[in-house]
């Protein structure tokens, strides 16, 4: 049996919202990688590291490095293993795995979501610095600086700049702080705007630099502000745009100033799930979507998503994904009844089939925020003669 319920009947208002809900902003910034003849110093303990094979080189704001020259310097066990393409470091009771294209790594069978994988370049398995060397007890620090980027590992105090020092340094008339992803990568040619909250479309705006940082000069008026960041970033090959808050996402008076920090989690993703409601059979219990379970398995490798279903922008669906090509597949749990594999296809496209493959940030029918948008429709299978 299935039973109409407001969340079908206002599809077509979410597609509406949804478009409205992520900015398509023209005047994004750009995450620029290294550039051409750009130099990259990686010290450990106040040491040089010297790179025989490939050098370290920033990609989508994050700096990789060799595999095992990072992971050899850290005081690992090196392990690769080719049939998997997992590069493995082991010692004293810590293991991290990183998987070759695949944006969840694992910290001691613990799944962390990266924001650059780790990849094969030139025939060099290149890893996130960032991600290795913090996860393994060490402070980073970055700094650039006529065209040499410098990165510290281990060494206390950090860049003259850093978070921390801030927090002790509230200007009036001044909101500044650090836009940086969930592993602590700067993301630099972010636009960081403060929005005037009394005064519509009215907003100061500047930029990050490498480290990440940004500094707003605030006019001397009677209002608060909120914070924002528009970038550009190449998420598995494609060109995507996005819109961030501050992390303290909340008005402040221009005239004590304020330190707002920006965290790109990489949760930008959401789908919506539609009944085929004519494959309800009236033996089967009334149907509920909140009722159906839904696992994303990252294609290439990866620790699968599994979260029941729920209400997401007047419909439902799964909301704060990571961007990213996945197999989804879904299956019913109606209470006091055997669980029911559900059939499932994207919105009027192909047959319905036990999975179906699919990838945010390719190009659909509409405004570029639906880049972040999947559809889906699921439905019984046919009963057995």
């Amino acid at each position: 049996m299935f039973v109409v319920k407001p969340w079908f009947i206002r599809k077509a208002l979410s597609l509406v919202v949804a478009g409205e809900i992520v900015c398509s902003a023209s005047a994004c910034g750009f995450v620029a990688g290294a550039q051409a003849g750009s130099t990259i110093d990686v010290y450990f303990q106040g040491e040089k590291l010297q790179f025989n094979n490939a050098e370290p080189l920033i990609k989508n704001g994050s700096t990789l490095v060799p595999f095992r020259k990072l992971f050899e310097t850290l005081g690992y066990t090196v392990t690769w293993e080719s049939s998997s393409e997992r590069a493995i470091g082991t010692k004293d009771g810590l293991v991290i795995e990183l998987t070759i294209n695949s944006t969840s790594a694992k910290v001691n069978q613990k799944a962390v979501t990266l924001s650059e994988p780790a990849q094969i370049i030139e025939g060099n398995t290149m890893v996130p610095l960032r991600f290795v060397a913090e996860n393994s007890g060490y402070q980073v620090s970055f700094d650039s600086n006529n065209g040499v980027s410098t990165i510290r590992i281990g060494e206390s105090g950090g860049t003259p700049d850093a978070p921390d020092s801030l927090s002790d340094n509230i200007e009036p008339y001044v909101v500044k702080g650090y836009i940086r992803d969930a592993e602590g990568n700067p993301i630099a040619g972010a636009t960081v705007y403060a929005d005037n909250t009394l005064l519509y479309d009215s907003n100061i705006i500047g930029a990050s630099d490498e480290t990440g940082y940004y500094r707003l000069q605030l006019p001397e008026l009677a209002s608060t502000w909120r914070i924002g960041a528009t970038f550009t970033k190449v998420v598995n090959g494609k060109s995507t745009e996005f819109q961030v808050f501050a992390d303290k996402d909340e008005p402040f008076s221009g005239n004590t100033g304020a330190i707002r920090h920006i965290t790109w989690k990489n949760g930008d993703g959401y789908i919506y799930l539609y009944p085929d409601i004519f494959s309800f059979r009236e033996d089967l219990p009334q149907f509920d979507m909140l009722d159906v379970k839904v696992t994303l398995t990252p294609v290439g490798g990866g620790t699968p998503i599994t979260r029941m279903v729920d209400y997401v922008n007047d419909s439902v669906g799964l909301e704060q994904l990571p961007m990213g090509k996945f197999t989804a597949s879904a299956i019913w749990l109606p209470a006091g009844h055997d669980p029911i594999p559900l059939l499932i296809r994207l919105e009027n496209k192909g047959e319905f089939a036990e999975s179906v493959q699919f990838e945010f940030g390719s190009s659909v029918n509409g405004p570029d925020s639906l880049k972040f948008m999947r559809e889906f429709e699921v439905r019984i299978p046919a009963k057995a003669d």
